[in-house]
This record gives C-alpha cells, sequence and structure tokens, in this order.
C-alpha cells in the first residue's frame, strides 16, 4: 500500500500528528498501531494539563494544547474530557527564585499564572500543610484530561479528513535504501510513503534498531498508586506538583487520587520496554512511601485507602523534552518521540508543529531547531530551572 505519510503509533502524540497533517493537506495520510488506538503508554498516562515550564518554548506548546484541549469538540470534533480543577506547584525556599523566574516567563506568553504566599495556598486548600512550602505557582485554569478519548478523538477526527487506520497493525521490519526509508513490512501487508513517522513512543529505540539508527532516549519506570480518600476530602481537588516533597496528585472522581513521583526512576534506565514488566503490581513499599509523602503535605491523607496503581514508563532525553523533526540518519524519516513524562500535556502542539515541519509550512509555535535531534550533537541542550527533569 502506498501513501503519502505513514504515521507508526496510534497514542496520543501519533494520532494528533496524524490528524493534523490529514487537516492540513498532506494527501493520503496512514495510521498504524499495533493494538488499539490509546492502548500503550497513553492509556497509563495519568493525563495532567499544566503550563509551568521553564522555557518560553515549551510553556508556548503548553499552552497551545490547552487550547485546543479544553475545546476539543468545538476544535476536532470529540472529547478530550478536560476539566478545569486548577494546578498548584509547591517549592521550598532553595527553588523559589526559579519559580518566581518561571512564573514571569510564563505569564510573558499569556499563561494565566500567578505566585501564592503559604496562607493564600491554605485558603483553597485548607487541608494542606505549609511545612517546607516557600511558595505556590497557581494556573487556575489549569487540570486533566482523559488520554485515550483524547486520542481517539484525534484518530477519528484524522479519518473523517479521509486518513485510514490500521489497528492491530505490527511493524515487523523496515527496509532502506540509502538515505531513504523504503517500505514498512506489517502484520497487515507492506506500506510505502514518502514520509514516515516514528511516534512510537517507548518503542521507539526498537524501531529505530531496525534502521540502524538512534536517538538518544532511555527508558524510566513510573509507579502511580491510587488513593481512596477519607470522606472529610470527597470532591475534586486541584492537580498538585510538589517538589519538597517529589510528588505530583491528581483526582480522579469524587473519592479518588491518582499520585506519582515527580521524577520516574532515574537510577535504573533501560534501552527498550522489554526491560519492564508492565504488569507488575504496585507494591506496599511504593504505597508505603508514596503514602509517607502525601501526608507530609495533606495530614488527612494518613487516613487514605491505597487503592491500587499501575506502572507506567517514561521515554526521557538528556534534556527531558522530546525529540520533533527529520533524522539525521534518513532523510524521509520523522521522529516524534523522548517526550520525557511531557508526551500528553504537548500532544496537539507536537501534531500542529509536525505537520508544519512535514508539509513545509512557516513555523507558529516554536523554531524547529528547538526539538531537533541536532541539539544532543551540537550540544545545544535546553536548560532547566529546577533539579527535576520532568518540570524542564
Amino acid at each position: 500500500m502506498r501513501f503519502d505519510v505513514v504515521v507508526v503509533g496510534g497514542g496520543s502524540t501519533g494520532t494528533s500528528i496524524a490528524y493534523y497533517l490529514s487537516a492540513n493537506g498532506a494527501g493520503r495520510v496512514a495510521l498504524l498501531e499495533r493494538n488499539w488506538v490509546g492502548w500503550g503508554q497513553t492509556g497509563r498516562s495519568t493525563a495532567v494539563v499544566r503550563l509551568h515550564y521553564s522555557t518560553p518554548e515549551i510553556t508556548k506548546m503548553a499552552l497551545e494544547s490547552w487550547r485546543v484541549l479544553k475545546d476539543m469538540e468545538k476544535l476536532v470534533g470529540g472529547p478530550s474530557g478536560f476539566t478545569a480543577v486548577g494546578f498548584m506547584m509547591f517549592v521550598g525556599p532553595e527553588d523559589y527564585d526559579g519559580l518566581r523566574k518561571n512564573v514571569d516567563m510564563q505569564r510573558s506568553v499569556g499563561v494565566n499564572s500567578r505566585i501564592l504566599q503559604p496562607d493564600e495556598v491554605r485558603q483553597i486548600l485548607p487541608y494542606v500543610s505549609s511545612t517546607g512550602m516557600a511558595a505556590a505557582a497557581y494556573e487556575p485554569e489549569s487540570g486533566y484530561a482523559d488520554p485515550v478519548a483524547t486520542a481517539q478523538t484525534f484518530s477519528s477526527a484524522a479519518v473523517t479528513n479521509g486518513a485510514k487506520l490500521f489497528e492491530k497493525c505490527e511493524v515487523k521490519s523496515v527496509k532502506a535504501d540509502g538515505r531513504r526509508v523504503e517500505r514498512l513490512e506489517t502484520s497487515s501487508g507492506y506500506f510505502e510513503a514518502d514520509v514516515v513517522v516514528n511516534a512510537t513512543g517507548v518503542w521507539c529505540n526498537d524501531f529505530l534498531a531496525m534502521l540502524g539508527a538512534e536517538v538518544p532516549v532511555a527508558i524510566m519506570k513510573e509507579e502511580i498508586v491510587v488513593w481512596k480518600r477519607p470522606e472529610n476530602l470527597r470532591g475534586l481537588h486541584p492537580v498538585v506538583g510538589d517538589l519538597p516533597n517529589n510528588f505530583y496528585m491528581r483526582p480522579f472522581a469524587d473519592h479518588h487520587t491518582y499520585m506519582g513521583s515527580i521524577n520516574p526512576d532515574t537510577e535504573n534506565p533501560g534501552k527498550t520496554p522489554s526491560a519492564f514488566n508492565l504488569e507488575e503490581k504496585v507494591g506496599i513499599d511504593t504505597a508505603g512511601r508514596y503514602g509517607d509523602a502525601v501526608s507530609n503535605r495533606f495530614p488527612d491523607f494518613a487516613k487514605a485507602e491505597f487503592a491500587g496503581g499501575w506502572v507506567g514508563l517514561y521515554d526521557v532525553t538528556p534534556d527531558w523534552l522530546p525529540v520533533v523533526g527529520f533524522s539525521r540518519h534518513y532523510e524521509n524519516l520523522f521522529n516524534a518521540v523522548g517526550m520525557s513524562g511531557h508526551g500528553f500535556k504537548l500532544a496537539p502542539a507536537i501534531g500542529m508543529h509536525s505537520s508544519n515541519i512535514i508539509l513545509g509550512k512557516k513555523q507558529h509555535i516554536i523554531e524547529p531547531s528547538f526539538l531537533d535531534e541536532k541539539r544532543f550533537v551540537e550540544k545545544k541542550l535546553a536548560e532547566k530551572t529546577y533539579r527535576y527533569g520532568v518540570i524542564s
């Protein structure tokens, strides 16, 4: 089968790219997914939607994505499940100057964010402990969404635009001729395209290995714990990122909260998902460690019940920012990988950005070079404000 563009990967990144390509006149577009749309790490995402970043480039992308996610029915034609509960980032004294710098930058590009002192935080979250808290950044219009619904909306809209969706379509091998990718051999037959988009997420190293290519991406484990909150904490609460206690959390319905560490397990990286057990159950040791952290900030969480959890994976680059652009190795291979925990938050903007680069259109969010893989060779890595890469 011959297409103008083949997108490999049916998560939030790949479906967004397929949608914006199909909406912007890319011709015949195919979206290949080894299982079902939203099946992979997108389905394991906590889908936090925040705008707090350290660089204006990523902040602009997050803002553009937020604009799409909050109005997805109108803009794309289906739900994202976006819920505006607000977002708070707590910092200690050592990170206060960085917080202030970031909020000033974010406000300069149009983000509705402001700094709260601890007593102002308590007006919104009366049950918070301000121990170790110097201040917080507050985004009242941020929140969370439904990652699978978002990916399905993008893929359905792409199909409506004329793209072809191939689920249960696993890439078995990739053939190249010189500097061009010539053919994908899949469980659904052969595919050829003028441009091949690698949006395979944590499987990106597996995909690139079939071509003898690589990008500097490590795979890291992240554990999510689910808490059933006590009755006095019933109801939605803001999304919280707590740097002093190294955790983030978001509500799930009235009684439950998802919680993860701000950084994944950086001490035990792998090259591919096969280095990890995705069916692993979150154990009592993890629950105990997370429970101590959240109870330090919210003492009433000591009465919360452990209600399960799951293991997810991050594809992490050296500067904790994605790789988006044409490959250094193959002229018609486009990589959109290494999301480093930002994938869902940035998915709409990455779809727009990728579509514009592939179609040779003027960029309207950031310069292409900022996320191009050449930055690693040229040692032009993005700087970050905090010690935590995932907040880059």
